[in-house]
């Protein structure tokens, strides 16, 4: 059944249309769709002339209706949620606090907070931080700033953020490895595996810019469909990453070497247009001055240096603590080398992912829903901090390995 906020979605394709417009778009019956649109009209999100609707440019209520709808377009998320004042306030709380429990949003519905944060869970727009109790931690996106501002709420001043991470993460990230691993031997994990696959594969393409939803670059990969409005230059750097993942998971038990980062490279940037190997001219991060990357003559000796580093990091057993924070300096080191003209990122995840793995990890997926969290504590940051990247990469590991515990 279509709700109020279908219609006005297609009222916002439509840009301008007649009440049997929309109802043709959404499959409804006329006195239907006009019900609906009886409020937005009352609340001006809408207005009518001549007997066509369109949105009402001039009120920042529908500029935030807009923006929800198309972030969660986007990633083939469900807007509706997102627009209901219960949402919002549930939003005000968790932005409040740095992790925030059930008890927190006591003023809510009990059960409508659980599905709320179940949702927001699987659309990876919080980490969860523990089971018992639950625990969770709100993803820092725009997109909750437009939900509060569609339900007039202000965000609440968050609490001070951690510095470091919490000595018992690691031994919970070890718990959960434990039975992950234990799990791996009683069942048949090769479609979580390969659903985990094509889940980074479309992430870590996305968080570069890429337009293709999860559902869009599972069509791809799997059964070859291109959507219409999609360039093929996007479809190819999909494809290559997944090829690049496979190669990744097939060669895990080569050492790292710059010979090996070069035939990962070749395949992320195939028939992509851009420069094979190691670039021969000074770049600049786009929009971040302050970032400083090696000068062009130096990638070779530091990244035979990193290699180097990797390989006597292996050669030896570590503790989780020790295999996590290495990993999140290669993975700040090799963005600063940032050895190609492109493709650089998609690099780092993949060497990310491979100092993990030889570590007994499975493969670690960056969500796209925490881009600017992201890249505020890597591209665009103001100088570099292992510390405040190694805080948030421990959230992500532990929220993909309660995921795939959960799957299994």
């Amino acid at each position: 059944m279509k709700t109020k906020w279908d219609c006005l979605f297609a009222l916002f394709e439509l840009k301008e249309a007649r009440l049997g417009d929309i109802a043709r778009k959404t499959d409804s019956q006329t006195s239907s769709v006009r019900q609906k649109l009886v409020k937005f009209l009352k609340d001006g999100i809408i207005i009518q002339e001549k007997g066509a609707y369109k949105p009402n440019k001039n009120n920042p209520a529908t500029w935030s209706i807009f923006s929800i709808m198309k972030f969660c377009r986007s990633r083939g998320i469900n807007y509706n949620p997102f627009l209901t004042r219960e949402f919002a306030q549930m939003v005000q709380v968790g932005l409040g606090k740095e992790e925030a429990l059930l008890s927190d949003f006591g003023s809510l519905d009990y059960k409508t907070v659980r599905k709320y944060l179940t949702y927001l869970s699987r659309v990876n727009l919080i980490f969860v931080a523990s089971k018992k109790p639950l625990k969770v931690k709100f993803v820092f996106n725009p997109v909750f700033d437009e939900v509060l501002a569609l339900s007039n709420l202000k965000k609440a001043g968050r609490k001070a953020a951690q510095k470091a991470v919490p000595s018992d993460a690691y031994r919970e990230i070890e718990q959960l490895l434990a039975r992950l691993k234990e799990l791996k031997r009683n069942m048949n994990f090769a479609d979580i595996d390969e659903e985990q696959k094509l889940e980074f594969t479309s992430a870590s393409t996305q968080l570069e810019g890429n337009t293709f939803t999860l559902e869009e670059s599972k069509e791809l990969l799997l059964n070859d469909v291109v959507p219409q409005d999609k360039k093929l230059k996007e479809a190819n750097e999909v494809k290559n990453y997944y090829a690049a993942v496979n190669y990744l998971l097939n060669h895990l038990d080569r050492s790292v070497s710059i010979d090996y980062i070069m035939d990962l490279h070749r395949i992320v940037v195939f028939n992509l247009g851009v420069k094979e190997g190691a670039r021969t001219s000074d770049v600049s991060i786009k929009g971040n001055p302050f970032y400083k990357v090696s000068h062009f003559s130096e990638i070779y000796p530091k990244l035979d240096a990193l290699c180097k580093k990797i390989n006597e990091f292996m050669g030896v057993k570590r503790t989780t603590r020790e295999v996590v924070t290495f990993a999140t300096f290669v993975h700040n080191e090799f963005q600063h080398i940032h050895p190609f003209e492109d493709g650089n990122s998609r690099m780092t995840r993949l060497l990310w992912n491979y100092v993990l793995m030889q570590n007994g990890f499975p493969l670690i997926n960056i969500y796209s829903n925490t881009r600017e969290e992201y890249l505020s504590l890597t591209k665009l940051a103001r100088e570099r901090d292992d510390a405040k990247l190694n805080l948030f990469l421990v959230r992500i590991i532990k929220d993909n390995l309660y995921k795939l515990i959960r799957l299994a």
